[in-house]
């Protein structure tokens, strides 16, 4: 049997044994979520092991700040129970730990002698009852988890990853915690695929203790500054983007330059362009946008011819459908142009072909059914084809999503540590993937301190249906982007130079005002 795309659901494997070491009968909700993805997976014997330390929540405000990730909820006696198969023999191995096939500490500090280990390590401190005060206190854009794997006394990263500070310490929690509960689950089951993971050393171990009474005052006003920043955010600030080209090569951007931008004329108020892409076919090089229009609410794709001096010849809106449209990637396929815009509200990447160059296009067929895709990224390597994008329901800016298949139309199948990559500094895709000097670059969107708020450049060191290994090498530099500084979401390499979106902020103290209409007083007939 195969989920979604082709990915292997339970097959015929050895069954696994894992135990899962627990505090006490009552866990905090993200524990008990983390239990119950393992015991979704098929082939795998699951046993806890509950202590006698239940979990207790602060009480109070405190209680309030921590929100549902910290929950205090009570194992089922079912949870505590071996699971299939029936073999009693087998189930009594993995309650007792003898033969057990890994061990899940959610204790941190659990006895499990020289059995193969895996722990979640939260944050700078690693203190589960306040994850991630340390760097909240100091103003830090993102927290760090990592699930630590131990065996034959080394101790590697086996998985990691990176999540916004919302203005929420509670939404922090929750987002951050409910992702990285489904690591182990996940390291089971790809290894039981045959998917191989990128280990590496840990650092020294994390302190564990209380925060003084400074960290805690810091910690404190650090969440309401945060909330009310975000508020005034929310309430005046408006952002505006628009698209612009800088000459320069691939190179510049992984050196870290800070490139020159000649932005087109301002649109028009109340609307933007962004995720530009450009195409040079049939004589003609044209621009491809997101053209959004605050007064229709929601986004079109358009088209813009450009002259060889880069002025706008002639626009057109290219593709218009009832749900929101953006990201309009390119793709040529035996010699027809496609694009294949984001149509998350739609709830698939859909390929469309070109008609008419460049104003007509006809929908072909779905690539990712009942997929709410967002910013799909398709492009061919090492004799497949590869479609990266991250889902509007399941981290829209931290977690990257790979398929692949023998050919840009499908079938499609989900990639074994789907998803490949967790980290809001990068995972989002920012523009198609290039090459310089044989290697491959993927550009990611930084969403950590604001949706579009800056690009990382990531060096693709391996990609197989089995493994997937990265390493950041530059992030964009906006300085000189001048009156679009404010942010860059999506960049492009063209044989004339590179093309970027970029924001632009500004401060409306009329905007919590707009749309609003004031009845004026009739006059009153003679």
């Amino acid at each position: 049997m195969r989920g979604p795309f082709g990915r292997s659901v339970h097959g015929v494997h050895p069954t696994t044994t894992v135990r899962v070491e627990v505090a006490g009968p009552v866990v905090p909700a993200w524990q008990l979520r983390c239990i119950e993805a393992l015991r979704a997976l098929e082939g795998v014997a699951v046993a806890v092991h509950a202590g006698r330390s239940p979990y207790r929540a602060p009480r109070g405000p405190a209680r309030w700040l921590l929100g549902p990730a910290l929950a205090p909820v009570a194992l089922p006696d079912a949870a505590r129970a071996p699971v299939a198969p029936a073999d009693t023999a087998l189930a009594a191995a993995a309650a007792s730990g003898a033969g057990a096939g890994v061990v899940v500490d959610l204790t941190g500090c659990a006895a499990v002698g020289d059995r193969e280990t895996l722990r979640l390590r939260l944050g700078e401190d690693d203190d589960p009852r306040w994850p991630f005060a340390r760097e909240i206190a100091r103003g830090d854009a993102a927290v760090e988890l990592a699930l630590i794997r131990r065996a034959v006394g080394r101790e590697t990263v086996v998985r990691g990853g990176r999540f916004r500070v919302t203005p929420s310490y509670g939404g922090t929690l929750r987002r951050a915690l409910f992702a990285a509960a489904a690591w182990p689950a996940l390291v089971v089951a790809a290894r039981r695929e045959g998917a191989r993971f990128a280990e590496t050393e840990t650092g020294a171990p994390a302190p564990r203790g209380s925060l003084g009474a400074g960290a805690r005052a810091r910690f404190g006003a650090s969440l309401a500054g945060r909330l009310a920043g975000h508020a005034v955010k929310t309430l005046f600030e408006r952002a505006q983007w628009n698209v612009g080209f800088a000459r320069a090569e691939p190179r510049a951007l992984l050196a870290g330059e800070a490139l020159a931008v000649d932005w087109l004329p301002d649109p028009p108020p109340g609307t933007f362009v962004a995720d530009p892409f450009v195409v040079t076919r049939e004589g003609r090089r044209v621009l491809f946008v997101e053209q959004y229009d605050e007064s229709r609410g929601r986004g079109i794709i358009e088209a813009l011819e450009l002259g060889d001096n880069g002025a706008v010849i002639e626009r057109r809106d290219a593709l218009e459908l009832a749900t929101h449209l953006s990201y309009p990637y390119p793709v040529e396929i035996d010699g027809e142009l496609y694009l294949v815009p984001e149509n998350a509200a739609g709830g698939e990447a859909a390929l469309y072909r070109c008609v008419a160059f460049p104003w007509r296009w006809e929908r072909e067929a779905a690539l990712l059914p009942n997929f709410d895709a967002l910013d799909t990224t398709l492009f061919p390597h090492a004799g497949r084809w590869w479609a990266f994008c991250t889902r509007a329901s399941h981290g829209s800016d931290f977690a990257l999503h790979a398929f692949h298949a023998g050919g840009p139309r499908g079938p499609w199948r989900a990639h074994a540590l789907n998803p490949i990559v967790e980290d809001v500094t990068r995972a989002r895709p920012a523009g198609g993937p290039f090459v310089v000097d044989g290697a491959l670059y993927r550009p990611g969107q930084d969403c950590s301190v604001s949706y579009g708020g800056g690009l990382t450049i990531a060096r693709v060191d391996e990609l197989s249906p089995e493994a997937y290994r990265e390493t950041v090498v530059a992030r964009v530099d906006t300085r000189r982007f001048g009156r679009y500084a404010g942010g860059v979401h999506t960049v492009g390499v063209t044989p004339a130079g590179l093309v970027f979106d970029g924001k632009r902020l500004t401060f409306d103290p009329f905007k919590p005002f707009a749309g609003v209409r004031i009845p004026l007083p009739r006059r009153r007939r003679r």
